[in-house]
């Protein structure tokens, strides 16, 4: 009797055994699931974070680049440095039939700013005027074109870096006493349309070989006269290739 109580109690204990062990295996089991989802999760955040933003730098403002036209410069100053070295022999050379020495228009600073009554006009002779001013700054060469056929040429003063090439027309037309914002005589300005009054023809500087302008186009008080009274403002082509 007491043995086949021993012989239950071994197939009990055989049979509880490993359902211990099993019990253990799967908690054990499932810890080490639970600590590679944990470690698996982990790693899905550290994926998931986004990357610390760089702080972004404000773009650089470039200066805007400020060119002064005829009208706002100082001239004396500006022919002081650019056109000093320049013999005086080469302003008496004349393309044409008028000398281009220093003339009867004001010359240099005058005692006022004047603005010589800027206006919009016809020429004086509308049976026959200007019909377009061609400058080429390589040769310093202006072409003038009148309605009856007629061409002339005849030297001018322009800046080959300065001076805008374009197609334009003839605008504003001043006198003989006009000056620009620094009191500089440039007498018979005659502007380009396009530019306001801030380019044009004009006398009242040097003009000869060599000589530059700040960027308008220089020409012998006498051809600055013929070319602010024979042109038509917004008729008059005008046209500056190199």
């Amino acid at each position: 009797m007491a043995s086949l109580k021993k012989n239950v109690s071994k197939k009990t204990d055989e049979k509880v055994l490993p359902k211990k062990v099993a019990a253990k295996k799967a908690v054990a089991k499932k810890s080490v699931n639970s600590a590679k989802s944990e470690l698996q999760n982990d790693d899905k955040k550290e994926i998931a974070k986004p990357a610390p933003s760089k702080k972004e730098t404000p773009p650089v403002k470039r200066a805007k680049k400020v060119v002064l036209s005829d009208d706002d410069i100082d001239i004396v100053e500006f022919d002081k440095l650019n056109n000093d070295h320049i013999p005086f022999e080469k302003l008496k050379r004349s393309r044409g039939s008028v000398e281009l020495a220093i003339s009867a228009c004001p010359q240099g600073k005058q005692p006022k700013v004047i603005r010589d009554n800027p206006k919009m006009a016809p020429p004086i002779n509308t049976a026959n005027y200007i019909i377009q001013l061609h400058v080429t700054l390589s040769n310093q060469n202006v072409q003038i074109t009148w309605l009856d056929g007629k061409t002339e040429n005849w030297l001018c003063s322009p800046n080959p870096k300065l001076t805008p090439k374009l197609k334009d027309v003839v605008g504003f037309k001043c006198g003989a006493k006009h000056t620009n914002y620094k009191k500089d005589g440039m007498a018979w300005f005659t502007a380009f349309k396009s530019k306001g009054m801030a380019y044009g023809f004009h006398n009242s500087q040097r003009v000869g070989l060599g000589i530059v302008s700040h960027g308008c186009v220089r020409v012998s008080c006498e051809h600055a006269k013929i070319i602010n009274q024979n042109s038509w403002s917004g008729k008059t082509k005008i046209k500056i290739v190199k």
